[in-house]
């Protein structure tokens, strides 16, 4: 693992650049400082930027929040997991329980529109009522992870499946860190329940991205994140090189413990800087 004081260290080792979007662009408030000048850097010179978010909402709408946070959209392109799975439903990817026009359960945080929240389904509000659940966002604090188990306990006895388009466990929100959707996945799963998931660390979404790149075939190619068990495990298992930034989910940790932490999941990266900028 090579320490780096910024991008700028890396910029010509790579031509494809994977950037995960919370807490290593901005914290959900803010862009954090040099975020904004370090993707137009590697935005420049010919390479192709691609913001590889974990959201559950489509890539217009994670493009429109980064424009409103500052960052400037001829830098870059966005692939979402909620997108991903939209595409994988309605080509029927993901096998005949998950179709358009099937009553579905959009999990998610109230007030909030996901890919999903679409007329292509007949969206219910009880999960018990529904052909398959979509783990889409997270309404924690305001709705605790207890809360969440008993609405889902009767949906799992029934068996209905469910896909999960926010595989993260912990998300930032309004600067603070909240159980994710995954975390919701995962007390489904606890239940007996069956989910699918679509998103880093898992090999369909990272395909996805790469084959918008096709053009830059054999693309020397770097995934940035602040998770390591999403952003360089997935990665890794890509055959990526990885870069890990230190805001985000875990900024708290001392390098010692961050590196453990690195290691315990398999997921110790190839550079690893303080922050997303340039230098």
């Amino acid at each position: 693992m090579k320490r780096i004081d910024g991008l700028r260290d890396i910029a010509d080792q790579f031509d494809l650049y994977l950037v995960d979007q919370y807490g290593v662009l901005h914290d959900g408030v803010a862009a954090y400082p040099g975020a904004i000048e370090g993707l137009a850097r590697i935005g420049s010179g010919g390479r192709d930027v691609i913001v590889l978010t974990n959201s559950g909402k489509d890539a217009s709408d994670n493009l429109a929040r980064l424009k409103k946070l500052g960052f400037s959209g001829s830098h870059f392109r966005v692939v979402s997991s909620g997108e991903v799975g939209l595409q994988l439903v309605r080509s029927g990817g993901l096998g005949p329980k998950f179709t358009t026009g099937a009553p579905t359960c959009v999990i998610g945080r109230s007030g909030d529109r996901y890919a999903f929240s679409s007329d292509e389904f007949d969206l219910v509000a009880r999960p018990a009522d529904a052909a398959f659940l979509v783990f889409a966002g997270s309404d924690a604090p305001r709705t605790s992870l207890e809360a969440y188990r008993a609405q889902l306990q009767a949906a799992a006895q029934a068996g209905v499946p469910a896909i999960c388009v926010n595989p993260d466990i912990t998300m930032i929100r309004d600067g603070e860190l909240v159980p994710a959707p995954g975390a919701i996945a995962g007390i489904y799963e606890d239940l007996g329940g069956r989910v699918d998931y679509i998103g880093k660390p898992h090999s369909a979404f990272f395909r996805h991205a790469l084959a918008l790149a096709a053009s830059n075939v054999g693309a020397r190619t770097v995934m940035i994140g602040d998770s390591p068990e999403h952003d360089v495990c997935g990665g890794k298992a890509m055959g990526l090189s990885t870069l890990l930034v230190r805001t985000g989910i875990h900024q708290s940790l001392a390098e010692p413990e961050l590196l453990s932490l690195c290691e315990a999941c398999g997921g110790t990266p190839d550079f690893l800087t303080a922050a997303f900028k340039w230098r």
